[in-house]
This record gives C-alpha cells, structure tokens and sequence, in this order.
C-alpha cells in the first residue's frame, strides 16, 4: 500500500514526539536503536516532485508520487501511463539527468511546422515559441538526447496513445550545443555546421 506524503509526514512527526518521550521517561536507561531511514522508506537523494527529509539524516528522502519514461505528462504537473482527454497534455516522460526530469515534446517540430528540416538557429527559435499547459520549451541538451535515445521506446509508447502526437525518428536532431546534433532513436551525436538541416524535438523540464 503506498503511503501518501502528508500521512508520512505525520507518522515522522509521531516517531520524534514517541522518541522524546521515551528518552525523557527512561532517565538514566539506554535509549532504543531507532530505525534507519532505509527502514523507514526514506531511500531516495533526490526527487523529481514533492517530497519528506528523514527525522534522522536531511539527506535521505522519500519522495512522492514519481514519473517514469513513457508516462504522459500533463500541466497539472501529474504523470499517468495512460491518455488522459480531459487534461492538457506537455508531453512524454524522457528520463531523468542530473537529477532534473526532461519531458519530450509531442511532436518534431521541423515537420510539424515547416514540413522540413530546419538549421541550428532556426531550431533554437523555434523552441522558444512552442508553450504548453504553461511550459516553454526548448532544445535539449546532448546528454537528455542520449536518456530520450536510451528510452526511446517506453517514449514512442506513450506518444503512440496521444491522438496528435509523432513518433521519434531516426534522423539527426539539433541539441542545445551549437552544432551538435543527437539521434533519439539511434543513439549517436555528432557535429554538424549550424546551416545543415536537421528535426527538432523540442523538451521541457520538471
């Protein structure tokens, strides 16, 4: 049963107040071996949305309710295996790099708009003017296009169950390196001149 963050925080904040009485009324006596946060669920570092610090040590967390690659993201900042009609979508989970979650754009922009390729300034610009459910996007850097490669699949499944939603292809994509160019399916990069042509898949953080 998975236990929600408002009922952890009050179960922690039960086990201090157990704690203090019990160091209080035992006087002299040994106190207890507390359990460990492992013990107590907090195993994470970082987290991706809301989450608790242990009582015992701030850095081990426990976190809420995670996004996976594949999930679809919504402006409502939830996550869901599942197409969800009546919220706005963002776009699909990618991963996770640096600890910072990257959600994939619904679409190759280069096609979608301009039913071509499109040059390295070009892409950059164009990014910028695509927003959704109140994110702005942009191009992503080289290591989130080698997550978005590596995921590639749990990717496309989740944007095979959005109506508007493309598919990644296998064709060179630009990076937020000038130049620098990613495929999201094949997994290779390399550096072009900024005046080729090449897709865009547009990513937003969370």
């Amino acid at each position: 049963m998975r236990i929600s963050i408002k009922n952890r925080m009050i179960m922690g904040v039960s086990l201090l107040m157990m704690t203090f009485s019990f160091t209080i009324n035992a006087n002299a006596q040994n106190c207890a071996t507390l359990p460990s946060c492992d013990e107590l669920g907090y195993t994470e570092t970082s987290c991706l949305g809301d989450s608790l610090k242990c009582p015992f040590d701030q850095t081990k967390l426990f976190c809420g309710e995670k996004c996976k690659a594949g999930d679809i993201y919504y402006s409502d900042n939830t996550c869901s295996e599942d197409y969800n009609s009546s919220k706005t979508v963002v776009g699909v989970v990618g991963g996770v790099v640096a600890g910072k979650g990257v959600i994939v754009d619904i679409v190759d922009i280069a096609s979608a708009f301009t039913n071509t390729a499109v040059t390295w300034n070009q892409a950059v610009v164009a990014c910028r003017d695509v927003a959704r459910g109140g994110k702005t996007a942009r191009l992503p850097t080289i290591d989130e296009g080698k997550i978005i490669a590596y995921n590639s699949g749990a990717i496309n499944s989740g944007l095979s169950k959005i109506p508007e939603a493309t598919m990644l292809t296998n064709h060179w994509h630009w990076s937020s390196t000038k130049g620098r160019t990613f495929d999201p399916v094949g997994c290779g990069s390399t550096q072009m001149t900024t005046a080729a042509d090449c897709n865009v898949r547009c990513a937003f953080d969370f």
